[in-house]
């Protein structure tokens, strides 16, 4: 089985539901999600969720980022199989960035 460490990023241009990691064939275990406010006067919150399916497991929802921060969201890692996604949607369009730290085995 190969091991690869890789990172998914986004910019949340939008506020609607936006997918960040496809789950590779496999399973992936996702080590980190990062959620950078990269505006300078306004706050804002994300949602993020985990896809199995159709069905959407929330891992957090609303989390508040204040201005010019960072939130980490988990404490612990999360497996992940074939076809899970995660998705995170943005309380207010161009104000997030989004990394979610991935070891991906295939």
């Amino acid at each position: 089985m190969a091991e690869t460490y890789t990172s998914y990023g986004t910019n949340l241009t939008t506020t609607n539901e936006t997918t960040v990691v496809t789950s590779v064939t496999g399973t992936s275990i996702i080590n980190a999600i990062h959620v950078s406010n990269v505006d300078s006067t306004n706050a804002a919150s994300i949602t993020i969720k985990l896809y199995k399916g159709a069905t959407g497991y929330s891992i957090v929802t609303s989390a508040g980022v204040p201005i010019q921060s960072t939130y980490q969201a988990l404490d612990a890692p999360i497996p992940i199989t074939t076809g899970d996604t995660v998705k995170v949607t943005a309380s207010s369009a161009n104000r997030l960035h989004v990394i979610v730290s991935v070891l991906e085995i295939t």
